[in-house]
């Protein structure tokens, strides 16, 4: 049996998974997929104000964006931390394990971990991930 992704509704809409009670949020504003590979992509849903992820205290709309549990999203007026989303859906949905998305006997081979290696991941000022010596192979700085 192969691993799914899971998709969990972020909106104002009372049928959403994640419910934000604030006009500025559109009614299904926004989804978040749990990939196969354990990677967690946002999703905007075409919300009348807009998906933003905030790097450095500078937001940057998105349409699609892969995202990790540091980083910090805006929905509509709304600021959120990506851990409280994973903490909210951990609450409503018990059995389904935010820091794990595939059964334990299905779980993908672990790539080795860079910081492991000695190599530190920084986030660059564009938003891109690499690591913190080497040229950001998004812009180039």
């Amino acid at each position: 049996m192969k691993a799914k992704e899971k998709k969990f509704s972020i909106g104002r809409g009372r049928e959403c998974d994640i419910v934000f009670a604030d006009d500025s949020v559109s009614r299904h504003h926004a989804e978040l997929t749990f990939l196969k590979d354990g990677k967690l992509l946002l999703t905007d849903c075409k919300s009348h104000n807009g998906t933003y992820i905030i790097y450095s205290g500078k937001e940057k709309q998105i349409r699609q964006e892969l995202i990790s549990p540091f980083d910090k999203v805006q929905f509509g007026d709304i600021k959120i931390d990506v851990k409280e989303l994973l903490e909210s859906l951990q609450l409503k949905f018990p059995s389904f394990n935010t820091g794990r998305i595939v059964p334990p006997d299905e779980s993908p081979p672990q790539p080795k971990k860079p910081w492991i290696q000695g190599k530190r991941l920084v986030r660059c000022e564009c938003g891109a991930v690499k690591v913190k010596e080497d040229t950001c192979p998004e812009c180039g700085k």
